[in-house]
């Protein structure tokens, strides 16, 4: 098996009345699975400030997120 990373090239927080939701843009490297390279998505409670939602990162991993592009 060979090296592989990704990284995060862009992060978008689309702030709503009731939610917040957050995509998530990776750059795959070297032999990374199919599903890592793209755009991930998940959505939080607006009580959820951004702050909170980055700290949060730390136990919920964004790669495991739905893919989803933003519109």
């Amino acid at each position: 098996m060979a090296p592989s990373s990704a990284k995060i090239k862009e992060a978008r927080f689309i702030i709503e009345d009731e939610q917040t939701q957050v995509y998530i843009l990776f750059q795959a490297e070297g032999d990374s699975p199919i599903g890592v390279q793209g755009w991930h998505h998940k959505t939080f409670p607006s009580s959820m400030s951004v702050i909170d939602i980055m700290n949060s990162l730390v136990d919920d991993d964004p790669l495991l997120w739905p893919q989803k592009a933003p519109e």
